[in-house]
């Protein structure tokens, strides 16, 4: 009892110091919205990886033709990975019809041999680019339009191999949307803390920026090609190995938040968080590796003591106890991102989630390393 007591102890510490941790490098971001006055500028490639995407893809195309960044600079190209809706015809008219912004549409008609279907469709366009400095969304996001122009501001200011910019949700209607907003949030506030602290584990492609010849320089995504999902965390990791972790920055402009849709139903949602926790099993690097630990561990520890306690009673105050302190540890960090993207309304659904997330944590978890996913009309398995 005093050697599991002891190590309850020490995992409940590690735990409250990381969360903690990322709340005080939360708060040293300075969250800006500036104007915007360029001595020079810089050639930006934007990358729009899209599958089956017609339905959404021009909302995103319209907010990107709305940005105060000059056109000149601004390449923009959309790889229409193998889709079977009319993605390709979409986008094509569109850059028909603005010809004033250099748009261009590539199409990869069989995406099938290789696996990493994502990454081989941004490399595909990568090699195409012109822009010194890529920049990554998804077809199904909408940006404002300061976004490029933020991005910019902070590279010239920071000379930064990469940065990492804030995504969040647009559409939560449901209370189950809403939940999921919330916790996507977290993993947000989580990621770009961990790149302010100086140890980036994680970032997400719908708003990701390298430059090109870093890019080129780490050989992009070479070696993780056997993981269909990765693209951004994987590059990441090589960037800060490569390069060091003081070369990746936080895109700390309100206006380059990059909007995103939640999924609208439980098997959707379930299907993108093993997609996301699949490439687990291809991570090498120390940082991610200790973080996931801890947060696996702390989290499986509270239903372990629960599910004790059901025989021995006494078990039960300790599972309290572990439950209430992550309820408070957790709750300085949400805080703050929900204020940071103005949905402090959300905080409603904070405790629900807390108890939803304990055995969500676990399932996840471990059925990621089992079973196949469905990705974008694809059945993959890691």
């Amino acid at each position: 009892m005093n050697i599991f007591s002891l190590l309850l102890f020490i995992i409940a510490l590690a735990y409250s110091f990381l969360i903690l941790l990322y709340a005080y490098y939360f708060k040293k971001i300075n969250y800006n919205q500036l104007n915007y006055q360029f001595d020079k500028f810089v050639n930006v490639s934007i990358i729009i990886p899209a599958r089956n995407e017609s339905h959404c893809i021009l909302e995103l195309m319209q907010s990107i033709k709305n940005q105060t960044y000059p056109y000149q600079f601004i390449e923009i190209i959309v790889v229409d990975d193998a889709s079977t809706d009319d993605t390709f015809k979409v986008v094509q008219d569109f850059a028909n019809q603005n010809s004033n912004l250099n748009c261009k549409v590539i199409r990869i008609e069989d995406n099938t041999v290789k696996k990493t279907y994502k990454k081989f469709a941004i490399s595909k366009a990568i090699q195409l680019s012109k822009g010194d400095l890529i920049i990554t969304t998804d077809a199904d996001c909408v940006v404002g339009c300061d976004w490029v122009a933020g991005i910019v501001n902070l590279y010239i200011q920071s000379n930064a191999k990469m940065i990492v910019g804030f995504v969040a949700y647009s559409n939560d209607d449901s209370i189950f949307q809403k939940m999921q907003n919330l916790e996507f949030l977290s993993l947000i506030a989580s990621g770009v803390s961990a790149v302010e602290s100086g140890y980036p584990i994680m970032c997400n492609g719908a708003n990701l920026v390298y430059e090109r010849k870093a890019f080129d320089e780490v050989n992009g995504f070479d070696l993780n090609e056997h993981f269909a999902s990765g693209d951004d965390v994987f590059l990441l990791l090589k960037i800060k190995k490569h390069f060091g972790k003081n070369s990746i920055f936080v895109l700390d402009d309100k206006n380059t938040i990059v909007y995103t849709h939640a999924m609208k139903n439980l098997s959707a949602f379930i299907q993108q968080r093993i997609r996301w926790a699949s490439k687990t099993k291809g991570y090498k690097d120390l940082s991610i590796l200790l973080v996931a630990g801890i947060v696996f561990s702390y989290n499986t520890s509270i239903i372990f003591t629960l599910l004790i306690g059901i025989v021995y009673h006494n078990f039960l105050l300790i599972t309290l106890y572990l439950f209430l302190l992550k309820v408070v540890i957790d709750f300085p960090i949400i805080l703050s991102i929900t204020k940071f993207v103005n949905r402090k309304d959300l905080l409603i659904f904070y405790l629900p989630l807390q108890i939803l997330y304990l055995p969500y944590i676990l399932i996840i978890g471990i059925i990621s390393n089992f079973i196949s996913y469905q990705w974008k009309g694809r059945t993959i398995k890691d």
